[in-house]
């Protein structure tokens, strides 16, 4: 089979040639892991401080800043032929910056787990991995295969809400990815009446009438003291209903995804069907 070789447009509507390219900087934690889903480490030549995974294997990868202050001088100074980058994550000025000084820039915004599809595709062609792609696009198929045959075996949907922040409170709305990935596992976003991420009462989430109330550990740290809290504010009738978890489940998108999908149907799994204690 002959590889493809087109351009390829991301999230922007920003097109550039197909590649491959043979020196990449990563701007988005979970892009960096998927390079290394993808077969194509040996390209990464910079990434952020928040790129941790996969663990053990970055460390002589440079470090170019954060997601929000990248060191720009150092990224050019590596020379890339890409960056990577998220329009949600990444600030427009600085990929402009990159982009003036001759960089090409390729920014994804995964909202649906379509869009991560479209990602996985469009890396194997950037990358030159469109074997490795495509076995990962079919493991993502069948973990969403999975995932359905679970959403069809609950009674009823789940009301569920996903906080993100604290002081204050924030939760996940809809056209997010944490949304989709929800809806997907069975879960009603009861939050998704506004976009994005916004702010919220806890009156206003006792109010929902949820079963469940999600609590990544990441971007704030939420631990199982929060769990308590959420039980004893009436938030979700008890602790064992507060899921605290690792929120790359939720949030990390790509490589992935396909395992997240499935570690939430276990999770959930346990805790709609009562087999783990409180």
């Amino acid at each position: 089979m002959n590889p493809i070789r087109e351009p390829q447009t991301d999230a922007r509507g920003v097109e550039i040639p197909p590649g491959p390219y043979g020196r990449v900087v990563s701007l988005v934690p979970s892009l960096t892991e998927t390079l290394f889903g993808l077969g194509a480490q040996d390209r990464l030549v910079g990434r952020t401080i928040y790129c941790i995974e996969p663990k053990g294997r970055l460390a002589g990868v440079l470090s170019c800043g954060g997601t929000k202050n990248p060191e720009l001088d150092t990224i050019r100074s590596l020379a890339p032929d890409l960056v990577l980058a998220c329009v949600e994550e990444n600030k427009p000025e600085h990929l402009a910056e990159l982009e003036d000084g001759g960089i090409p820039v390729f920014a994804v915004m995964p909202r649906t787990l379509d869009d991560v599809s479209t990602l996985l595709r469009q890396f194997g062609v950037l990358l030159d991995a469109q074997i490795v792609a495509g076995r990962t696009m079919a493991d993502l198929t069948a973990a969403r295969l999975h995932a359905g045959e679970f959403r069809q075996s609950l009674a009823r949907p789940q009301r569920a809400a996903t906080l993100i922040w604290k002081k204050p409170w924030m939760v996940a709305g809809s056209r997010t990815y944490i949304d989709a990935v929800m809806k997907e596992v069975g879960l009603v976003n009861t939050m998704g009446d506004r976009e994005g991420y916004h702010e919220v009462e806890l009156d206003d989430l006792v109010a929902q009438n949820l079963d469940l109330v999600l609590l990544p550990d990441e971007p704030f740290p939420f631990t199982h003291h929060a769990s308590w809290s959420m039980a004893a504010a009436g938030v979700v009738p008890t602790r064992r209903r507060a899921l605290v978890m690792d929120g790359k489940l939720l949030s990390w998108y790509g490589s992935r995804t396909a395992r997240s999908l499935r570690a939430l149907v276990k999770m959930l799994g346990k805790r709609v069907n009562g087999e783990e204690g409180t």
